[in-house]
């Protein structure tokens, strides 16, 4: 018999949570996508097509990078998120302590091992020696960027953890903050006092310092779970299985790497450095797109791995849509704008020559039709990643990476550099379509596991709303065989931190919402959910004496002592501006 559910009045919680994290990370996005951008800008300004050439040669090492950094934090933090939602803040502790040390070692190889081989890895990127000044400008750009490994594993690691413990807003000043300093500190250093590629990698690695700075900053000032403990013997496989989860679309970085290499090396041939130049404004005026896409994807992140914990289905069902709608929409306005006047994003990256300007032209239209489904694929593949279905988004990132990418790229290659552009558009609607006829052949998805076997009920700030809630209950109770005491004691619960939420938190003449979500679990417990618009609030604070213990007993926690002593265990934090409670009996 499939349980109905009691209540389920408009979701007063997953709107403002939602929103709460995408405005901070639309504003990261900016600067992420400005910053990235600045060198690009300065460079072309100041050397043209050679310093374009350049910044695009050392892409693939940026990769690299970016695939270990950003498969550690994410991977990290979307099990710190599930962990904390399920009251297991200790677990979820060793599990930012563990991925800041897998930071620390690799980002450390990587910059011993590729200062070392320093001459080998120029040549692998396509800078011949016999060009001198793409030489040399490739070389100093990639010093830098190889020494200041640690400094970008930390500030990427650090912004994934800050917005899966409410701290949204200190990993938005602090990444706008670096961005900022990123852009001034490139054209004092490259336009003012002429440093060249060797002054526009600096300027990056400053801005990142800055991003740490505040970052810690902000954590100090805060409450917040981001604690570091020593090492246990579990960090290797904790770090292991971060990285597996946050590889199904880290991987995507891997893919770009080798894209990189190979185009470059496709387009120095068939065009000179004039069309890697122009394949290097493509990439960096991508990145006013698609980081809309990835900015909407990480606000996404926190709230359906919270929900996933939690079994919220119809939660994380609305942060879905919610996600999709706002993310497609902002992407939408600056593909317009792209396609609309493209030569101005020609004359912003220094590119004047009328030849090298038609073909940049017909490249960024080309590229804004692709990308307009490339940030469908990202935004999927956050939805599965962050409700640990790990098959889809790897047979996307997979798909518009490598199988379908590179044969692309050899294929419009031998149209010549005009038809070379296609391959963004034909790989991308290629990716969607695929995904789609698989997923409903295979019927994959994100399944609601035992959906009658969650109560959801939400209560809006009255006891009779209450005592409703209350009856419901304990006919779920019965229905999954809950023995009599484990039905007295899960009413109980539910009473008594109503109760005490409604008389204690909820302002007097506000409109109070306690959202309940109880789970019958397969081992016979009953694990409670509960989420509430109070002020700042923890039931199981309340004073909780015996009677006896002293002269002033406070009668109404006498419930919570009770709780306390039978459930067999209890958790309360706040999350995105909400109470959570987590409590298993």
């Amino acid at each position: 018999m499939k349980h109905q559910t009691w209540k389920t009045d408009k979701d007063r919680f997953t709107g403002p949570m939602y929103y709460k994290l995408w405005w901070p990370a639309m504003l990261s996005c900016a600067g992420w996508a400005l910053s990235d951008m600045a060198d690009a800008v300065v460079v072309g300004q100041r050397m043209g097509a050679t310093g374009l050439a350049a910044v695009s040669l050392i892409l693939p090492v940026y990769m690299i990078n970016c695939m270990a950094a950003h498969g550690l934090g994410l991977g990290g933090s979307i099990q710190f998120s599930t962990l904390l939602s399920s009251g297991q803040e200790t677990k979820a502790k060793k599990v930012f302590t563990a991925i800041l040390l897998g930071g620390a070692v690799c980002s450390l190889s990587t910059a011993v091992f590729g200062n070392l081989f320093l001459t080998g890895l120029l040549g692998l990127l396509g800078a011949a020696a016999e060009d001198e000044a793409l030489f040399s400008s490739t070389r100093d750009y990639l010093q830098i960027l190889l020494g200041a490994a640690p400094l970008f594993y930390l500030s990427n690691i650090l912004n994934y953890f800050l917005r899966n413990d409410s701290l949204q807003k200190t990993a938005g000043v602090g990444s706008v903050a670096g961005n900022i300093c990123d852009m001034g500190l490139n054209i004092f250093l490259v336009l003012g006092m002429n440093m060249g590629t060797r002054g526009a990698a600096l300027s990056t690695a400053l801005g990142q310092a800055v991003t740490i700075a505040i970052y810690l900053g902000g954590m100090g000032k805060s409450e917040h779970h981001l604690h570091i403990q020593l090492p246990g013997k579990e960090s290797s496989a904790i770090i292991l299985s971060c990285m597996r989860d946050g590889m199904a679309t880290s991987i995507q970085y891997l893919y770009q790497m080798i894209f990189f290499l190979i185009c470059n090396n496709v387009l120095i041939r068939i065009s000179g450095e004039g069309g890697v130049a122009v394949f290097d404004l493509v990439q960096n005026t991508s990145y006013l797109i698609l980081y809309l896409y990835e900015g909407t994807a990480r606000a996404m992140q926190p709230v359906l791995s919270t929900y996933h914990g939690e079994r919220n289905y119809r939660g994380r069902r609305y942060a879905a849509v919610l996600g999709f709608l706002s993310g497609i929409a902002a992407g939408s306005v600056m593909i317009s704008l792209v396609v609309l006047f493209p030569r101005g994003f020609c004359l912003l990256f220094g590119i004047r020559d009328e030849s090298f300007q038609a073909m940049a032209v017909e490249a960024l239209r080309l590229y804004g039709l692709g990308a307009f489904f490339a940030g469908i694929s990202i935004l999927t593949c956050n939805y599965y990643q962050s409700c640990e279905k790990l098959l889809a988004p790897f047979l996307i990132e997979t798909m518009r990476g490598i199988v379908i990418l590179l044969p692309c790229t050899i294929l419009f290659s031998r149209f010549g550099v005009e038809r070379f552009w296609g391959l963004f558009p034909v790989t991308e609607i290629s990716t969607c379509v695929i995904f789609l006829v698989w997923k409903t052949i295979s019927r994959y998805g994100v399944k609601e596991e035992g959906p009658d076997r969650v109560f959801q009920y939400i209560i809006e700030g009255t006891t009779t709303d209450l005592v409703e809630v209350c009856q419901g209950l304990e006919d779920f109770c019965r229905q999954w065989g809950a023995t009599v005491k484990q039905r007295y004691f899960t009413v109980l619960a539910l009473e008594e931190l109503g109760m005490a939420i409604l008389t204690h938190g909820i302002r007097e003449n506000a409109k109070g919402y306690i959202q309940v979500t109880v789970i019958a679990q397969a081992d016979g417990k009953f694990k409670f959910h509960l989420r509430d618009n109070a002020v700042k609030f923890n039931p199981f604070s309340l004073e909780t004496e015996k009677a006896g213990a002293s002269e002033g007993v406070n009668l109404d926690a006498m419930g919570i002592l009770v709780l306390k002593e039978k459930a067999e265990d209890f958790y309360y934090h706040r999350y995105q501006g909400f109470n959570s409670l987590v409590l298993t009996i």
